[in-house]
């Protein structure tokens, strides 16, 4: 059988058997009459498969967002929301809108109970400054997401950061709400503070409690923050730049953990993030640089691809507005590695080799990136076997390193229009 890495890469995406062949015998990888090695065949056909399947989980999502405004303000579907499931995250851009139906409204202001079926987590409530769904978060009134009824929704730091939200908005009839709830609400070590918060009728313990809780947990907070005493429940703090700059050059291990959350800060020097991408291949870390457009383009036009880092798995985790599909076609490069990637051929390793689960989630990167590239050969190179043969002896020539959208421009340029 052909060796996998003696076929060009760019021979896995075409669109038919037939094509598939001839091609394979214009390269001389097969004598005429020869059938087409079977991990060839079977991997371009995976690749089309999964391409079919990244376009119609495209339109399943714009139903699922149609369905979401329906159910929320129709009224003739007022029945289904009783058998409604949300998963984690799926409210996540509701609960930050300004304009919320009756019942979610009932619901957010204790008038009425959990509407659906099942719960989003928490965590999506925790994404507004509203103390009400602040509240609604400390005191969950729907059903638990399979786990026993006193398991507490929220870790400490983040009920504090609650709790010192209901405080600073004067609620502190809200804050009674949740002492009076005791364990039920609360965890045993966060519950002092919220005692004295309300008897005191300030937010200070509770502030005093969340930079203690922030400082264990964050060693940015702790030890890299401009202001000796940063407020707590901030986001994003200042950050000593120079400081973290210095440690990374000296590969601190404590910061090398943080890595993901100094890239992502709105405030992180570009030159900072340059450094940290040319020695990370981490795709917690490649996922937050490419959230970010600006830094995400510049890092796929000034830094090649490499064999140890992988564009297409970060690709599943971008936050929306960050850099897309086409951005990597257009600007990735070389070529094949952006190709091999996508497809998961030789040549380049997608995860860790530790990784071994491997969810839905970690798929969808690649998978739409074999869509967009599928769709964009088939546009340049259509059936043509002659493009095709073109388009593989370039991306198998040392001198190009182009992107993908430069290698099928090329390669389809003579092809008969």
């Amino acid at each position: 059988m052909l060796a996998a890495h003696r076929i060009p890469s760019l021979l896995y995406y075409a669109g038919s058997h037939s094509l598939l062949k001839e091609v394979a015998a214009r390269l001389r990888l097969i004598a005429p009459g020869e059938p087409v090695p079977q991990g060839l065949g079977e991997k371009s056909r995976t690749i089309r498969r999964y391409a079919k399947e990244a376009a119609e989980d495209e339109e399943k999502a714009g139903r699922r967002s149609d369905g979401l405004d329906g159910l929320l303000w129709d009224p003739r579907e007022e029945y289904l929301r009783k058998t409604t499931c949300f998963t984690p995250g799926s409210l996540a851009g509701f609960f930050t809108r300004s304009d919320w139906p009756p019942f979610m409204t009932a619901w957010r202001d204790g008038e009425a109970g959990w509407p659906f079926a099942d719960a989003p987590f928490p965590r999506d409530f925790l994404l507004t400054d509203d103390p009400r769904l602040r509240l609604r978060a400390l005191l969950p009134d729907w059903p638990e997401p399979g786990y026993a009824r006193d398991r507490i929704h929220l870790d400490a730091g983040e009920q504090l950061a609650a709790g010192l939200l209901l405080a600073r908005s004067d609620r502190f009839d809200l804050l009674e709400q949740v002492v009076e709830a005791g364990a039920r609400a609360l965890l045993d070590e966060v519950r002092p503070a919220f005692e004295a918060s309300l008897h005191e009728r300030s937010a200070q313990a509770l502030r005093a409690a969340l930079a203690g809780d922030r400082r264990r947990r964050d060693h940015l907070f702790s030890t890299y923050a401009a202001d000796p005493d940063p407020e707590p429940d901030q986001r994003w703090i200042t950050i000593d730049w120079e400081a973290v700059r210095q440690a990374v050059d000296a590969d601190s291990e404590r910061l090398r953990r943080q890595v993901p959350e100094i890239v992502s800060h709105p405030q992180c020097p570009l030159d900072l993030r340059v450094l940290l991408a040319t020695t990370w291949s981490d795709q917690f870390v490649w996922s937050r640089l490419l959230s970010d457009r600006p830094t995400g383009l510049h890092l796929l036009r000034t830094l090649p691809m490499r064999p140890n880092r992988s564009l297409a798995v970060p690709l599943s985790y971008v936050s929306e507005g960050g850099v897309g599909v086409g951005d990597i076609l257009d600007t990735a490069h070389p070529a094949d590695l952006v190709l091999r990637d996508a497809a998961g051929l030789p040549g380049i390793a997608r995860r860790h080799p530790m990784q071994c689960v491997i969810t839905r989630q970690d798929e969808q990167g690649p998978m739409r990136l074999l869509r967009g590239i599928t769709e964009l050969a088939d546009h340049h190179l259509g059936d043509d076997p002659g493009a095709w043969t073109i388009g593989c002896r370039i991306v198998e020539g040392r001198r190009f390193t182009g992107s993908v959208s430069e290698l099928l421009e090329r390669a389809g340029a003579r092809r008969p229009r």
